[in-house]
C-alpha cells in the first residue's frame, strides 16, 4: 500500500530585500550642528547680560573743578582771589557780595560757570569789556562765539537801556567751557565829560569761585586798557 501523497502547498516566497533608508546628506547634519552651536552662544550671551545686570558698575569719577592757571595781569593790577562776604548781593557793582560764586546775582544779568563783569560809576565814560576765547574769537552782544561766550549788554547806550548803571557782562551760554587760553581786556573807549582816572571793577567767575580786581583807566596809550589772561 502506497503512502498518501501530500498536495503541494503554495510556492514559497523569497524574502523581500529591505528598502535602504535614504541617507541624509552631510550638509544637513552640519547645519544642525551649527544651529545648535548658535543656540548655545545665544544662551551664553543672555546669561552674561543677566549677570552684568546684577553687578554694580561704579559711577565715573567726578570731573576736576574748573581752576584757572597761569594767571597774568597788567602791571600794577592786584588780583583779589579770596572772597570776603559783605552782606546781601548788591546790583551793578560787579562784585560777588555774598561769596556764592555768582556776580551781581538777581540783577538781571546772565550768569554761567564762566562770567566776566565790569562796572563803573561815571555814567558819561564809555568802557568796553572785550573777552576773547581760546580760539581768539571776541564775545559779541546777542551772538555767542563758537565756544559759547556771549555779551549781554554794551553800556552806556543812548536808548537808556543801562539807566546810568554802567555794567557790561560776558557769560558762557551753556555746556562746558572750552579749554585753552582766555584773554580779558578792559578798555576806556571814550572819556567824554568824565574825569580821569575811571575806576572800573572787574570780576570773573570760573566754576564756583570768583576773582576780582580794581582798574584805573585814563586816556593814554599806556593806561587806557588793562588785561587779564588765564588758562583753563
Amino acid at each position: 500500500m502506497q503512502p498518501p501523497t501530500r498536495s503541494p502547498g503554495p510556492p514559497r516566497r523569497e524574502p523581500r530585500a529591505r528598502r535602504a533608508e535614504p541617507r541624509q546628506p552631510a550638509s544637513h547634519g552640519l547645519r544642525a550642528r551649527l544651529a545648535g552651536a548658535a543656540i548655545d552662544v545665544a544662551r551664553a550671551a543672555a546669561l552674561a547680560l543677566l549677570l552684568a545686570g546684577c553687578i554694580e558698575v561704579p559711577p565715573p569719577p567726578p570731573r576736576p573743578p574748573l581752576q584757572p592757571k597761569d594767571i597774568k595781569v597788567s602791571e600794577g593790577v592786584g588780583l583779589e582771589i579770596a572772597c570776603t562776604p559783605t552782606g546781601v548781593e548788591l546790583c551793578f557793582d560787579a562784585r560777588d557780595n555774598n561769596c556764592n560764586g555768582v556776580i551781581d546775582e538777581g540783577c538781571g544779568l546772565h550768569t554761567g560757570i564762566l562770567q566776566f563783569t565790569i562796572a563803573w560809576e561815571e555814567p558819561e565814560a564809555d568802557v568796553d569789556l572785550n573777552v576773547y576765547d581760546p580760539a581768539g574769537e571776541l564775545a559779541r552782544v546777542g551772538e555767542p562765539t563758537a565756544s559759547g561766550l556771549m555779551k549781554d549788554r554794551d553800556c552806556p547806550r543812548v536808548s537808556g537801556e543801562c539807566q546810568e548803571q554802567n555794567v557790561e557782562n560776558v557769560f558762557l551760554t551753556e555746556g562746558e567751557p572750552a579749554r585753552g587760553r582766555y584773554r580779558v581786556v578792559v578798555r576806556l573807549d571814550k572819556l567824554n565829560d568824565a574825569t580821569a582816572p575811571i575806576r572800573v571793577r572787574l570780576s570773573a567767575r570760573v566754576g564756583q569761585r570768583s576773582y576780582s580786581m580794581a582798574l584805573d583807566l585814563s586816556p593814554s596809550a599806556a593806561t587806557e586798557e588793562k588785561s587779564v589772561e588765564f588758562t583753563l
